[in-house]
C-alpha cells in the first residue's frame, strides 16, 4: 500500500487537482481485493484523501466479473452492490442494460444499495453531462465530422517535434544535409497505421493486428504524413527501398540510410510482452545496412522501449514513439536539422530487453524479464548481474544538436510543512545552434524513516536558447509532494511529510533545504 500511495498516486493527484472529470477503475486487484469492489481505493483514497469530485466508471464488464471471474459475489446483483457501495458511479456494461437495471432494482428492494447512494451517483453523472454540453448538443453534427478529423494537425506536429528523442548521434552524423542522397526503408517508413497507437481509430489501431472489434471502423486512416513522405518533402534526393535487397543495393550510391522500424499498434492485453523487441527481420535489415559501411540512422516508431539489437550500434538512433499522424514530418524535420531535438525519455530504456545471449551489456547474457529499469529504485543491498539501475538509456536521457551547461543552483533554505521550495539555476547554450534543454529537478533525502528513492523528480524547466545565450530559471514545488506513508509494513495511513534536511539536485549540483513545522 505504501508503494501505491507514495509512488503512483501522486501523479493521479496532479490530474485530479487539474480538474479531471472522470476516473476509470483498474481491472486488477490489490492485496486480494478487486479494485472495482474496493471502498478503500474508490472512496477513502480517491475521494476522501485525493479530493476527487467527478464520476467513477468501471472498465469494460468489470462489475459482472466480480461474480464470473473473481467469484467474490454470487451473481450480478451481488456484484453490483459491491461495486456501487465501493464507489462506482457508472458501470461499463453496454450490451445487457436490462440485466443491470433488474439487478439494481433487486439490490434496492433488499436494502443492499440505498436510494441515497443511487441519487449520489446519478447526480454526479448528470452534472458531468451538463458540464460537457450533452444536453445542449445531444446529437453529433455529421457534416462537421471530417473537419474534426483533420483539425489539430499543427498541434500534433508540434507535439511530435518536441517529443522525438535523439538517443545516439555518432560523429555528429545528424543532421543530414537537405540535399543528401538518402535511402529510406523499413516496415514503418511509409506506414500511417504504425504511427498511430491502439485506440487511435479502433481498439487495436487502424487495421491493428487483424483483430476484429466493435470499438470503431477499422478502415478509416486519418490524413497525415509518413516518414517517407516527410523525408521526400524536405529532400528531392530521397529514394524509397521497399525491401532489404533493394535497400542494400541503393545504399552503395547513398550518403546515408534511414530505416524506420518498431511495433504495430496494440492495446491492453494483446500488447503485453515481457521483453518487447524488434522482429528478427528488422534486426537483419539493420545489420545488412550497417554492413554496407554507410551511415545508418534508425528511427524507432513504437509505444515503448524495445530491444533494438544491432541498432544499438547505429550511427544515429531516434525514438519517435507512436507520434501521431504528423510523426513522419517531425522525423524528417529532426533528421534534416529543421528542428533541433529536445525530447527526453519519460521511461528508462532497459539494458536487457534483448534475447538471451544479449545484444546489450557488451554481448553478455541478458535474462529476459529483468525489466524495466525503474529510475526511482528503492535502496537495496543486492548486487550482481541484473540488479541495480543500469539501463541502456536512463530516464530523462536525450541528446541535442547543441550543448548546454547548468550552473548556480540555489534553493529556498527553510520552508514550513505546507510551503513551497523554489530552485533557481542558470542554463547556458554552449554550442553553435539554437536549441531547447529540458532540465529536471530532483530531491534527495539523506535520512528517512522509510525507504525512499535516492532521487525524486519534483519538476523540470524547458529552456530555449540561442548559441551563447544564458537564462536563469526557477522551478517551484510544494513540499507536500515529498510526503510518505509512515509506520511499519502494514501502514495504510495518509502520507505525511517528514521534517528535517533535504537536497534539491540539478545535474551534479545540490542545494540543501530544511522542512520545519
Amino acid at each position: 500500500m505504501r508503494y501505491l500511495q507514495d509512488t503512483f498516486l501522486p501523479s493521479y493527484a496532479g490530474a485530479i487537482d487539474a480538474g479531471t472529470g472522470t476516473v476509470m477503475v483498474d481491472s486488477g486487484s490489490i492485496n486480494g481485493v478487486p479494485a472495482t469492489a474496493s471502498h478503500y481505493l474508490l472512496t477513502t483514497l480517491l475521494r476522501d484523501r485525493l479530493g476527487f469530485k467527478g464520476v467513477v466508471i468501471s472498465d469494460f464488464g468489470d462489475v459482472p466479473a466480480l461474480a464470473s471471474t473473481y467469484h467474490i459475489a454470487p451473481d450480478l446483483a451481488g456484484a453490483a452492490a459491491l461495486a456501487v457501495n465501493a464507489g462506482v458511479d457508472m458501470t461499463m456494461l453496454p450490451f445487457n442494460a436490462d440485466q443491470w437495471q433488474a439487478a439494481m432494482q433487486q439490490d434496492v428492494k433488499n436494502g443492499s444499495i440505498t436510494i441515497a447512494r443511487i441519487n449520489e451517483a446519478v447526480r454526479r453523472i448528470l452534472t458531468l453531462k451538463f458540464e460537457v454540453g450533452l444536453f445542449d448538443h445531444p446529437m453529433v453534427d455529421a457534416s462537421a465530422a471530417n473537419a474534426e478529423v483533420k483539425a489539430g494537425r499543427d498541434v500534433a506536429l508540434t507535439a511530435a517535434r518536441e517529443s522525438i528523442t535523439l538517443l545516439r548521434n555518432q560523429n555528429n552524423v545528424l543532421p543530414l544535409s537537405p540535399s543528401a542522397n538518402v535511402v529510406v526503408t523499413g516496415p514503418s517508413a511509409d506506414s500511417m497505421t504504425n504511427q498511430l497507437g491502439g485506440w487511435s481509430v479502433s481498439w487495436q489501431g487502424v487495421f491493428g493486428a487483424g483483430h476484429v472489434c466493435c470499438m470503431g471502423p477499422p478502415d478509416q486512416i486519418p490524413p497525415g504524413t509518413t516518414v517517407l513522405q516527410g523525408m521526400k518533402s524536405e529532400d528531392p534526393n530521397v529514394v524509397s527501398a521497399p525491401d532489404q535487397a533493394t535497400a542494400v543495393q541503393d545504399a552503395a550510391s547513398a550518403d546515408a540510410v534511414v530505416v524506420a522500424v518498431g511495433e504495430k499498434a496494440y492495446a491492453e492485453g494483446l500488447g503485453d510482452n515481457p521483453a518487447p523487441q524488434l522482429t528478427p527481420s528488422q534486426k537483419d535489415l539493420i545489420s545488412a545496412l550497417e554492413a554496407t559501411g554507410k551511415p545508418v540512422i534508425v528511427v524507432v516508431i513504437a509505444g515503448r522501449p524495445v530491444g533494438i539489437g544491432p541498432a544499438e550500434h547505429a550511427d544515429g538512433l531516434l525514438m519517435a514513439y507512436q507520434g501521431s499522424t504528423e510523426a513522419g514530418q517531425a522525423v524528417a524535420d529532426v533528421i534534416f536539422g529543421k528542428v533541433n531535438p529536445s525530447g527526453k525519455l519519460p521511461v528508462s530504456w532497459p539494458s536487457d530487453a534483448a534475447t538471451p545471449g544479449g545484444d546489450f551489456n557488451g554481448g553478455a547474457p541478458s535474462p529476459l524479464g529483468d525489466q524495466p529499469k525503474f529510475f526511482d529504485l528503492l535502496p537495496a543491498t543486492s548486487f550482481g548481474q541484473g540488479s541495480g539501475y543500469n539501463p541502456l538509456y536512463p530516464f530523462g536521457f536525450g541528446l541535442s544538436y547543441t550543448t548546454f551547461q547548468t550552473s548556480g543552483l540555489s534553493a529556498t533554505s527553510s520552508v514550513s510543512r505546507d510551503g513551497t521550495v523554489t530552485a533557481s539555476f542558470t542554463v547556458t547554450n554552449t554550442g553553435s545552434r539554437a536549441g531547447t534543454d529540458i532540465v529536471p529537478v530532483y530531491v534527495h533525502q539523506p535520512v528517512s524513516a522509510v525507504l525512499v528513492p535516492n532521487q525524486r523528480l519534483v519538476g523540470f524547466a524547458r529552456v530555449s536558447l540561442d548559441p551563447g545565450q544564458s537564462k536563469t530559471v526557477q522551478v517551484s514545488f510544494p513540499v507536500t509532494e515529498l510526503a510518505v506513508t509512515p509506520g511499519d509494513i502494514q501502514g495504510t495511513g495518509s502520507p505525511q511529510l517528514e521534517l528535517g534536511a533535504y537536497q534539491a539536485q540539478v545535474g551534479a549540483m545540490s542545494a540543501g533545504f530544511t522542512i520545519h513545522r
